[in-house]
């Protein structure tokens, strides 16, 4: 055997770039040349620059208590990073047996992912909520949307993304409703959202804040799905539907956030809903909520 190293083939070399590895290992030649060119084309355009940006680290878990005018008292928000399968895999078991065969119905393995994220991370909502509550399983409404129908359970509200996910808890009592949305940031997402959804005034709004149009767009999409969820609306396509009469920067709700804007949407003979949504480590989050449900609730309680 030679004492020196055999000199590695031009396939050999590329594959071992620095690059992103795809699943599976490569059964045959054909196999080996197919992944080495894809991790060439990846390495070229990572030298060129024009490769899309790849999302920052989370945490596996990050808990914002964010407090003033524009969240309910004693809100709590988890985040739950839903890219590593295998840490998927062994927290679902904190999950109740029911939410876990929900979860087993869903024909797509994305969709799947997405929700054992959300009630993951709706987990970690809860603990950060009262270390007391004992939470039962969060299944479905009849709109699919979550719920948790135990006696005293907390205001609740799930979103998620392929990179993360986000779930919102809010004591019973201080809200009727609450409602969260985050979107990655992505510059084809904003562009096509201002075609589609924003009117010319939008824009206008939009712009006079976020001059590049890439968060600004996302923002006030995402405002308005957070007022969707928190005001239960019936709405087909809300993006000309929702019209967002306001929208300004404020100061951001957390220390990492890079900015915000406080969003005011109208909707038909609706009264005029307010939602605050901001921009922090690589993606955009909303934030709504129903503040009728506290004088609701005293009224059902008096004798």
């Amino acid at each position: 055997m030679s004492r020196f190293p055999r000199r590695r083939s031009a396939s050999a070399r590329a594959m071992s770039c620095w690059c992103s590895v795809p699943r599976g290992r490569p059964r045959d030649a054909r196999d080996r040349r197919r992944l080495a060119s894809r991790h060439a084309s990846q390495c070229a355009s990572r030298r060129a620059g024009t490769e899309r940006p790849m999302a920052p680290p989370l945490p596996p878990q990050l808990i914002l208590r964010p407090t003033g005018r524009d969240f309910p008292a004693g809100l709590v928000l988890s985040e739950y990073d839903a890219r590593h399968r295998h840490h998927i895999a062994a927290d679902r078991a904190h999950l109740p047996d029911e939410e876990r065969a929900l979860a087993e119905t869903l024909r797509s393995e994305q969709r799947r992912i997405g929700f054992l994220a959300g009630r993951i991370a709706l987990r970690s909502a809860f603990a950060a909520l009262d270390p007391a509550l004992v939470p039962g399983a969060v299944l479905r409404d009849a709109r699919g949307r979550p719920h948790a129908d135990w006696s005293g359970a907390p205001r609740i509200s799930i979103a998620h993304t392929r990179v993360r996910a986000v779930a919102a808890a809010a004591p019973l009592g201080a809200c009727a409703a609450i409602g969260v949305d985050v979107e990655e940031l992505d510059a084809h997402r904003a562009h096509a959202l201002v075609r589609m959804s924003l009117s010319t005034d939008e824009a206008a709004r939009v712009r006079a804040t976020d001059p590049a149009m890439l968060a600004g767009p996302i923002a006030l999409w995402c405002a308005r799905e957070a007022c969707v969820k928190a005001f239960a609306l019936e709405v087909g396509w809300f993006g000309t539907a929702l019209v967002a009469t306001r929208f300004e920067s404020c100061d951001p709700p957390a220390a990492d956030a890079v900015r915000a804007w406080r969003v005011e949407i109208a909707f038909e003979s609706h009264e005029a809903m307010r939602a605050i949504a901001w921009e922090s480590r690589g993606a955009v989050f909303a934030f709504a909520f129903d503040s009728r449900a506290r004088v609701n609730d005293e009224a059902a309680a008096r004798p």
